[in-house]
């Protein structure tokens, strides 16, 4: 095996270790001494992977938004309409959410700007390519649920189209963060304290009205949310970090 090879495979061990402690003890509470020890590997050796915490969290991050990708690529690849496909892009969202909330606080603290400024250029950089890529997958679904399922739009021109499928990512992506951030922050458990339900029909309610908004009309938006809740819980139990525990309580 290469050196180089060597040096990403222990790079890669570093991440795993530190997402785990993170996972279990929050980021304010690890200390690259954890994570050293935690690995069995020097000081010396962690910082000549990741100058600064700030820069393993970005890397950890990095990792976990890559499965965001490959979510996104398999939900791409179905034989759905593109509404469907956001629908379901963000049941996967939102039940990572609910499932997994101590894995999207490391995603959520990743996009801080005072975690930005301590990390390095070159980590940040990489981040932000990664969901600059996200971000356009997500486009290309956007013009094509324009096109087949939002009312309103056909007289719009290719730019006029275009400006408006940025809207509606940005849109999109604002709400999965902001979703997700209620439910970290126990607003969610303040109005909805006896059930897990009342926060899921907050969650699809929300969504509904935003792209009723944009000129979406179901008939049954109950039953579309469900059907796409299914195809959620197939394509996470394909990932490594954000696999559904609760698949057969859902289903």
């Amino acid at each position: 095996m290469q050196r180089r090879e060597k040096r990403e495979l222990r790079e890669q061990e570093i991440i795993k270790n530190t997402i785990e402690l993170l996972s279990q003890r929050g980021f304010l509470d690890v200390r690259m001494s954890d994570i050293a020890k935690g690995t069995q590997y020097s000081m010396g050796t962690i910082y000549s992977h990741f100058e600064t915490k700030e820069d393993l969290l970005l890397a950890c991050a990095h990792t976990l938004v890559l499965e965001h990708k490959d979510l996104l690529l398999a939900i791409q690849k179905q034989t759905i309409p593109a509404i469907e496909k956001i629908i379901t892009m963000v049941q996967c969202s939102w039940h990572m959410s609910m499932q997994h909330p101590d894995l999207i606080e490391i995603d959520n603290l990743s996009m801080m700007p005072s975690v930005w400024r301590r990390a390095t250029e070159t980590r940040a950089d990489r981040l932000n390519q990664l969901h600059v890529e996200l971000a356009n997958m997500f486009l290309d679904i956007a013009l094509d649920a324009i096109e087949e399922s939002l009312d309103g739009h056909a007289a719009l021109d290719k730019d006029e189209t275009e400006r408006l499928a940025h809207h509606l990512t940005h849109g999109m992506w604002g709400l999965c963060v902001g979703l997700s951030s209620t439910a970290q922050s126990g607003y969610a458990s303040t109005l909805c304290p006896e059930s897990s339900e009342g926060k899921y029909t907050h969650f699809t309610t929300n969504y509904s009205n935003f792209l009723k908004g944009y000129g979406w009309h179901e008939t049954d938006p109950e039953a579309l949310f469900e059907r796409c809740k299914a195809d959620a819980h197939k394509v996470m139990n394909q990932t490594i970090w954000f696999k559904d525990h609760q698949t057969e309580q859902h289903i």
